[in-house]
């Protein structure tokens, strides 16, 4: 957690510093010219009185179609003024459509952010119009034909200083959009490998603001120029919509709404699907004219809602809470930021400008990760119980399912070998007397204890398992009739040695063994009867002794206790 603070420290750093190396002084002014001239007519222009100081910017007005740029004094009387052409730029101009009509010829240029056939100087992160190092002191005009409410802002600089600054601008844009593709790359593997579908939600978000990127940043035209110029606001606003309900839907299953909180989650269904309804019908029924208003209305309400279900989920201790909070709670105060220069009609910051897509891959990483994480922890508890549901609690040892499983595995292989296999059936003697006399936590501790001894006397290729009650199973790999009789044996003797004392108390715990070795043709019911037949008669035979397979006697040797 500490190293993503880290890396968010280091992200606001690297963006201040892009935008105070991008950063020029205003070197142009800007006037604005109500009533003026019909369209096209530069003469009257030019010769018209009445300008009005507008700032930096260029903003729709419903009394005025002209505006003149001038450079200002200051920066055309610099040391690299008269040697070298300038540019005036134009930032935020989106779809809109102006004519620029610059000395010294002062023939009219269109401009246009989507139109392929209009050439720029640089990308189309800018306007451009292009003004000679002779004609510094002479004003270019714009007329603005259309464009929404946001201020277009002005800047004029020396054409060397603009280029180096327009390719800073298009390296970070090449740079936020690689990080995006190499992320949906890896969060498509991870959907893959992990089965965790959900993540492919998150890519349609993380793919939708990439291309959000390209279209507002005038990329598009390079990338599709087949594109018409005057749908891609609108295709951009309908993706990046289209997105953050992917982003949320995506958001409802990693916070886990529906079942921590069951009464929001209803609410939080609705509103999607609300949304996406509103989202499919808008391009097809004109009349819903405040249908993109009310779906960002939603929208916004989704993004508090998921905001403070992060916020309690983290306050209560939930690490997965905190990196959603992080990673998109970032992403959430940058966006809002944004929205609101928007809806003041006040135009955007030029640090936002590098802020805004450079959150958005960042908390789309940080939600990469917090994901990777759930997973792998929802795959250690899937580990953990399926450990569980094959373990005996009380022992550790495997239990009898687990023994099913194996003993089938070890008969295969043996049969595949054509090698021998032992099965031993280990039962604790007179273990209801020891619970009786001493308690059940004593006789808890003998089926500790009997685990123990059994684990230091097999090998890594037997397996070992607690059938039930206080009978085990020891399958030996590769051991025939001698050999297991003898480590049935010493495996009694080292019961009785170890189990004098168990718990404090002199329990004096004894074994009776059965064994029964593998014949081929036989089955896991078959060899464990044979065995269990065995253990049996080593009862009957006064217990603490080890009996061989059907035989009517003890094994020579072994004369009961």
């Amino acid at each position: 957690m500490r190293w993503s603070v880290g890396v968010a420290l280091l992200l606001l750093m690297a963006v201040g510093l892009c935008v105070e190396a991008g950063a020029a002084a205003p070197s142009a002014h800007v006037s604005v010219l109500p009533g003026g001239p019909d369209s096209g007519d530069i003469d009257a222009v030019r010769r018209a009185q009445g300008w009005i100081d507008a700032g930096d910017a260029l903003r729709r007005r419903d009394d005025a179609r002209w505006w003149r740029v001038d450079i200002t004094a200051g920066a055309a009387s610099a040391p690299t003024a008269a040697s070298e052409d300038w540019i005036v730029s134009i930032r935020e101009a989106y779809d809109a459509r102006l004519v620029a009509y610059a000395p010294p010829d002062y023939r009219p240029r269109p401009l246009a952010t989507f139109d392929p056939t209009v050439t720029q100087i640089g990308s189309r992160h800018r306007l451009t119009v292009a003004v000679p190092a002779d004609a510094l002191d002479a004003p270019v005009f714009i007329e603005l034909v259309a464009s929404r409410q946001q201020p277009m802002r002005v800047n004029a600089q020396p054409l060397q200083a603009y280029l180096t600054e327009d390719y800073g601008r298009v390296r970070f844009s090449s740079a936020v959009l690689s990080a995006q593709l190499l992320l949906v790359t890896v969060a498509t593997i991870f959907a893959f490998a992990l089965r965790r579908w959900m993540l492919l939600l998150f890519c349609v978000w993380v793919l939708s603001t990439a291309a959000y990127l390209v279209v507002m940043r005038g990329e598009v035209v390079a990338l599709a120029p087949w594109f018409p110029p005057e749908h891609a606001m609108r295709v951009a606003g309908l993706g990046i919509s289209l997105g953050l309900l992917s982003a949320y839907a995506f958001l409802y299953v990693l916070l886990q709404v529906s079942r921590r909180f069951p009464r929001i989650a209803r609410a939080y269904r609705l509103i999607l699907l609300s949304c996406v309804a509103l989202l499919v019908l808008i391009p097809f029924v004109p009349v819903l004219t405040i249908g993109p208003a009310f779906v960002n209305t939603l929208l916004l309400a989704l993004g508090l809602t998921t905001l403070g279900i992060g916020l309690m989920r983290a306050i209560a201790g939930d690490r997965e809470a905190l990196y959603f909070l992080i990673g998109w709670g970032l992403v959430s105060v940058v966006a809002m930021t944004r929205a609101v220069y928007f809806m003041r009609h006040a135009g955007t910051p030029e640090w936002l400008e590098y802020l805004h897509p450079a959150t958005d891959a960042f908390g789309a990483l940080i939600l990469v990760l917090a994901t990777a994480r759930a997973a792998r922890y929802a795959e250690r508890e899937m580990v953990s119980a399926r450990q569980s549901a094959m373990t005996d609690p009380l022992t550790g040892l495997p239990n009898r399912a687990q023994l099913d499983v194996g003993v089938a595995q070890l008969m295969q292989a043996a049969a595949a070998r054509e090698d021998a296999l032992a099965v031993l059936f280990v039962d604790l003697d007179h273990f209801k007397q020891v619970n009786d006399r001493f308690g059940h936590d004593v006789g808890d501790a003998c089926l500790h204890a009997m685990a123990g001894i059994l684990r230091r006397h097999v090998r890594a290729t037997d397996l070992v398992a607690r059938y039930g009650g206080e009978e085990f199973v020891l399958v030996l790999d590769g051991a025939d009739a001698a050999s297991a009789v003898r480590a049935a044996e010493s495996l009694r003797a080292a019961v009785e040695a170890d189990g004098r004392q168990v718990g404090g108390s002199t329990v004096g715990l004894t074994v009776s063994i059965g064994v029964a070795t593998w014949d081929p043709g036989d089955d896991v019911a078959s060899l464990f009867k044979r065995a269990d037949t065995a253990l049996y008669r080593a009862k009957h035979a006064g217990r603490n002794c080890v009996v061989l397979g059907s035989a009517d006697t003890l094994h020579p040797s072994l004369e009961p206790a």
